[in-house]
């Protein structure tokens, strides 16, 4: 199979085309000296975009693994405020509540008569405690009301990012798994002391949960943005191909392209540094390199046979 039929049929099979013919002239597809020559319209069927290398910011970030938890600070514990009997409890595990509402009447034995507990906050009952009939006193707990509208998101600190890691920097959370759901919040506290046997230290990231996206005990990927760096060139992470001597990008010169080395540093997950090997102002090729790859593939394993 020629080279270029091999490329052509694999856009075309990405398009829902038919195949092309396998009489597909030869200069569609030329290599000399490691360049890799296509036809305007292949490049055009093939989506290869290309951009000049400029600058960029690489926002630099250390990843780590986060839980969801509930807030602390808008969870209530409701218990009584006399000893005496449950004569009713008025809410059930999960129902939402308003500031106010009833939540239990107790019969008082000082008093032998009935007084009401109201919910302090709005919230959800995300713990039951007693039921009708329960002698209970001021230490009995009968309901956990949690404000959920917030949720605090925990993660560790390693020693050795515990210089880099302060309070208000931005953190991107999201799901590791199940339905995708993301979102970013500012770091709110760094514990200030590292555990004598781990050597981890916590930080952590209040987020809005208004929508009940986000349920304590969930398991989170963190990302926590350290630095905004300016590079000199910096190109999208799609843009690298992983060749057998290391990273390169593709040097476009007009409908020639040719697969340059190139030394990486910094990277975002979207933009990476390049270090060494493409200079600024170098038409490189953006999108769907590695249809190039491999195509110089096949090529050099044709000249080995």
């Amino acid at each position: 199979m020629k080279p270029f039929f091999a490329l052509a049929l694999a856009i075309a099979l990405a398009a829902g085309c038919a195949p092309p013919a396998h009489d597909e002239p030869e200069e569609h597809a030329e290599h000399a000296d490691g360049w890799i020559e296509l036809a305007p319209e292949a490049i055009a069927g093939a989506d290869i975009d290309t951009a000049h290398a400029a600058p960029g910011t690489i926002e630099v970030s250390i990843d780590a693994p986060g839980e969801v938890k509930m807030n602390a600070e808008r969870v209530v514990q409701v218990r009584p405020r006399f000893a005496g009997e449950v004569r009713a409890m008025r809410k059930r595990l999960g129902d939402s509540v308003r500031k106010g509402e009833v939540l239990a009447e107790i019969h008082s034995n000082e008093s032998l008569s009935e007084y009401a507990i109201v919910a302090s906050q709005g919230g959800t009952i995300v713990s039951q405690d007693a039921a009708v009939g329960q002698e209970v006193d001021h230490e009995s707990l009968l309901y956990t009301l949690a404000d959920l509208s917030t949720v605090w998101v925990d993660f560790p600190i390693y020693s050795q990012n515990a210089s880099a890691i302060r309070p208000g920097l931005t953190v991107r959370v999201r799901t590791e798994s199940g339905p995708a759901v993301s979102g970013a919040g500012t770091i709110r506290y760094v514990g200030p002391i590292l555990e004598q046997d781990t050597r981890v230290s916590y930080g952590r990231v209040v987020l809005d949960n208004r929508e009940r996206r986000w349920q304590p005990g969930m398991f989170v990927a963190v990302a926590i943005g350290v630095e905004r760096a300016q590079v000199d060139v910096a190109v999208p992470e799609e843009a690298i191909v992983r060749m057998a001597e290391g990273p390169a990008v593709f040097v476009a010169e007009g409908n020639r392209f040719h697969a340059q080395a190139v030394t990486v540093g910094r990277t975002d997950g979207t933009l990476t540094e390049i270090v060494a090997g493409l200079a600024p102002g170098t038409n490189f090729v953006v999108t769907n390199a590695f249809l190039l790859k491999a195509e110089q593939g096949k090529s050099e394993a044709g000249h080995e046979h």
